[in-house]
């Protein structure tokens, strides 16, 4: 652990730096770059803004433009790129900017391209989540109509139904958990030098109804549900962070779970007693989380309590620069993360 006076000279190494904010051109129709989702500007202006707040320099360039000017050795100086080049199809043309950030020694935040073709592989992440001990909901036969799809590399809830699919889209099958879904964001915490667990936040559906799941409408109208946090097991909590670890995961991600409640007066309990390891069952890890205000991680960074490390971290912050908000706060940690 660093002490506030070593916290603070680390802190100031990263004023002045040169940040790559890189984003997938919405033109860009390649197929290649086919994409079922792209962060527009009310996400990109955030991570802009998080730059100058840490007196850094933002170089806003598309991902088509960085691969050219990297491979022709033309691209300015840079310490870091914030990759936001995500929500493609293909996991591979997802991992472009990481791999090359290696392959020209930047810093890529959120993650490296090992995490994204292993932690955004659903089949993958279900393997390596219950090789470590995490349950995981039983795999079905297509004939089983009690289970869930999730389709193997797309994110924001597209394709997750009910029941197994007609068409032949790649995917994971399993038992449907009735009860919570829960989502943890993990963060790596530069006062601790480890990577962190931030509060466990619940999609509490108002019917209260425990074969509710965050599907692609629910999570397309923001309706039919409301946040709130729950305890979860320190065990868990652990082995979140060893997964993360395996993944190479340095700076931020967020896992997602089931709490499995047989019926509705099992859920108002669950909330008080909070999440044990036994009845909680991974679902995958999201190695690159969308970060926009009022969604769960943001709801999860306001619910940091002060006493905590992490909530000394943000203190520290905010008296260094006069401001902290979700992006910044997640931007500074992580260019601390690859500080020697």
């Amino acid at each position: 652990m660093y002490s506030i006076e070593e916290f603070k000279e680390r802190f100031s190494k990263i004023k002045g730096k040169t940040i790559a904010i890189v984003y997938i051109f919405e033109g860009d129709d390649d197929s290649g770059f086919n994409h079922f989702y792209i962060w527009k500007s009310n996400i990109i202006s955030k991570w802009m803004n998080a730059v100058q707040e840490l007196s850094c320099m933002p170089l806003i360039i598309d991902v088509r433009t960085f691969i050219d000017k990297a491979i022709n050795k033309t691209l300015p100086h840079i310490d870091y790129v914030i990759n936001l080049n995500s929500g493609t199809y293909n996991l591979s043309s997802m991992a472009l900017v990481p791999s090359m950030c290696s392959a020209i020694n930047v810093p890529c935040i959120p993650c490296n391209a090992v995490s994204i073709v292993t932690g955004e592989n659903k089949i993958l992440s279900n393997y390596i989540a219950s090789s470590l001990g995490l349950n995981v909901p039983q795999e079905l036969d297509k004939n089983n109509e009690n289970g869930i799809f999730r389709p193997v590399s797309l994110g924001n809830s597209l394709g997750v139904q009910r029941g197994y699919p007609c068409n032949k889209q790649q995917g994971i099958y399993q038992e449907f958990i009735n009860g919570y879904e829960i989502t943890t964001p993990l963060v790596y915490n530069a006062i601790e030098k480890k990577m962190d667990v931030l509060p466990t936040v619940v999609f509490a559906p108002l019917n209260n109804n425990p074969e509710w799941y965050y599907g692609e409408s629910d999570k397309h109208k923001q309706q039919g549900y409301k946040f709130t946090l729950i305890k979860l097991d320190p065990k868990i909590e652990h082995k979140y962070v060893e997964l993360a670890n395996i993944l190479s995961i340095k700076t931020f991600c967020r896992i997602d779970a089931r709490i499995k409640c047989c019926n509705k007066k099992a859920m108002i309990d669950t909330l008080e007693s909070g999440a044990d390891f036994d009845n909680t069952y991974f679902i995958e890890i999201n190695v690159m989380p969308t970060i926009r205000d009022n969604n769960s991680f943001c709801y999860s960074f306001q619910s940091i309590k002060p006493s905590t490390s992490i909530g000394k971290y943000i203190q520290l912050q905010k008296e260094m620069i006069g401001t902290i908000n979700i992006h910044s706060f997640l931007l500074s940690s992580s260019m601390m993360a690859f500080i020697p």
